[in-house]
């Protein structure tokens, strides 16, 4: 009983900070506080699914390139929570910014990740759909979205990445989401030439459903021509598992 006071006393605390009010009225309009329910990040349970798979693991890694936010579309807040950590990748020096403060268990990296030097970002008035993708721009405009500035910033190759921070450790997730630009992110792995013990052992990437569209997707062919199959298709993603008696 006394446990239970004290949970009760530190979350109406928190409420004393007007920042969280929006948050906690919206929760009590859509719950009227009536029963216990999960709580995700993401924008269409990405998290949930992964807590699912990962079956409530206390420790992993992951690499999660288009980070946006340490909480807000986050795939990996809840999976830090839990005692993981990884590198978090984000070409906007803006939001990267956020990262550093609330996840310093993490490694946080700004810049795109592709096969090139440097690339033209342009940053929307709703940072989330920033890209550096000529074509998803251009639909994103016609979809009367607005452009606040285009920068020009450094590029990073998934291989780096990879040398760098998990040439002796194991990685469990490899999260894409940089808007139209995953395939290019996922070939500067250099597979081709990469130990297959060291392939993220689940993998994360921007998708459409239904299943035949999400087959076609550019970036999901490629991964299964890794050897990754299909595992569960979402509303906007679709997450992948290395397919290998290793693992």
């Amino acid at each position: 009983m006394i446990r239970k006071l004290l949970r009760f006393l530190k979350a109406y605390a928190l409420l004393i900070n007007p920042s969280k009010m929006g948050v906690f009225t919206e929760i009590a309009d859509k719950t009227s506080f009536d029963h216990a329910f999960s709580i995700s990040y993401s924008q269409c349970g990405e998290d949930l699914a992964l807590l699912n798979i990962f079956n409530g693991r206390s420790e992993g890694s992951y690499i999660d390139i288009g980070a946006h936010h340490p909480s807000r579309f986050s795939v990996t807040r809840r999976l830090y929570d839990l005692g993981w950590n990884g590198v978090n990748i984000d070409a906007n020096k803006d939001l990267i910014k956020n990262f550093q403060t609330s996840r310093p268990r993490d490694i946080n990296i700004c810049a795109a990740v592709g096969n090139l030097n440097q690339y033209e970002l342009h940053i929307f008035t709703e940072p989330a759909i920033s890209t550096t993708n000529l074509i998803w721009r251009d639909r994103f405009l016609s979809a009367r979205n607005k452009i606040l500035k285009t920068e020009i910033v450094r590029g990073v190759r998934l291989r780096e990445i990879l040398d760098m921070h998990f040439s002796c450790r194991d990685l469990d997730l490899l999260n894409i989401d940089i808007e139209g630009s995953d395939l290019e992110a996922l070939t500067s792995g250099d597979f081709s030439n990469l130990s297959p013990e060291r392939f993220p052992r689940w993998i994360l990437l921007e998708s459409t459903p239904p299943l035949n569209n999400v087959v076609e997707t550019e970036s999901i062919k490629y991964a299964t021509s890794l050897g990754y199959q299909i595992y569960c298709v979402l509303p906007m993603s679709t997450i992948l598992k290395y397919n290998s008696t290793k693992l």
